[in-house]
């Protein structure tokens, strides 16, 4: 289900401007939303050519009432991130596209809801020019002005400048259109809905993970669960998928496990025949004091010890 921006409840009056606050100019045309993240999307709300429009030095508002509706809406210029004019043909039938002006924003979770005008006062591609220049000299001057209560940083508010002076759109019937960056743009915001908060009640099967299953219980705030420490799985593989440095530490686990089977399993046999061997060299030592392979059998002996007492030390 989508979320209308930029248009208020029926029957809603917006009340009077600010104080302060100045007409840059006031005029009729029809009034549309599109979600320009959606390919050949439809509009979310329409208006009429009819439609009172008036911007101002902080914003476009809207109004258009019929003998039985009141519809508004307003979009502030801490929104616009992209403003464009995409002028109309002179083609005729389904190949006809009318002369526009697009406020493209960026919206919650990606999306990029559009505010369009079109018809009415601008019909024409001057004139459609002329409301461009408008808003894009109000949205940057009510940028730079105040850049710090909205966080434009002094680059860009430098760049925001020279949108105040220039360039000015400049479009033709069937042109590609010109489109112009805002800087500072503020996202959207969401719409307000009220939290819904579920119960969680945890179980854990033979294995020791945590299954979760939750009720439709609906909180006023959100509840603070306390789980028992006996209830804690004792491996925690599945209990907690996102600590910090989990798979650094199942890493050297393995390598502790085969570390410990080597130590079990290969270097007794080892140590084992290695002092075997020492123990034959050692009895033809003692047996044949007059061989002439003594030497060469005493150096076998000398460095098998030498092998064994450096592999105790390591250990």
């Amino acid at each position: 289900m989508f979320h209308q921006h930029f248009l208020s409840t029926t029957g809603v009056d917006l009340g009077p401007l600010d104080t302060g606050e100045r007409v840059l100019w006031q005029g009729r045309c029809a009034v549309a939303e599109y979600a320009f993240d959606e390919a050949s999307s439809l509009p979310r709300w329409t208006l009429p050519e009819e439609t009172e429009v008036v911007v101002t030095d902080r914003r476009v508002r809207y109004t258009y009432a019929d003998d039985t509706t009141l519809s508004s809406g307003e979009l502030f210029w801490l929104w616009p991130q992209h403003l464009r004019v995409q002028p109309g043909n002179r083609d005729t039938g389904r190949n006809a596209t009318v002369t526009q002006i697009q406020l493209v924003c960026t919206g919650p979770d990606g999306s990029y809801p559009a505010l369009v005008f079109a018809g009415g006062s601008v019909t024409s591609v001057g004139e459609a020019d002329r409301l461009a220049n408008v808003m894009r000299q109000a949205i940057a001057r009510f940028r730079v002005e105040n850049a710090n209560e909205i966080g434009v940083p002094a680059v860009q508010s430098r760049m925001l400048s020279r949108l105040v002076i220039g360039p000015e759109f400049n479009n033709y019937v069937g042109g590609k259109g010109q489109t112009v960056n805002l800087l500072g743009a503020v996202p959207v915001p969401g719409p307000e809905t009220a939290p819904v908060y579920a119960e969680a009640t945890t179980s854990y099967d033979e294995s020791g993970y945590d299954n979760h299953a939750y009720d439709d219980t609906v909180y006023e705030a959100e509840p603070v669960y306390e789980q028992p420490v006996s209830a804690v799985p004792t491996s925690a593989g599945m209990g907690y998928p996102g600590r910090p440095g989990a798979a650094a530490d199942a890493i050297r686990a393995e390598q502790a496990m085969r570390a410990e089977q080597d130590s079990r399993y290969a270097e007794p046999d080892l140590a084992s025949r290695a002092a075997t061997l020492a123990a034959r060299v050692a009895s033809l030592l003692s047996d044949a004091p007059d061989n002439p392979d003594r030497g060469l059998l005493d150096g076998q002996s000398n460095n098998l010890s030498a092998y064994l007492n450096s592999r105790d030390q390591n250990r």
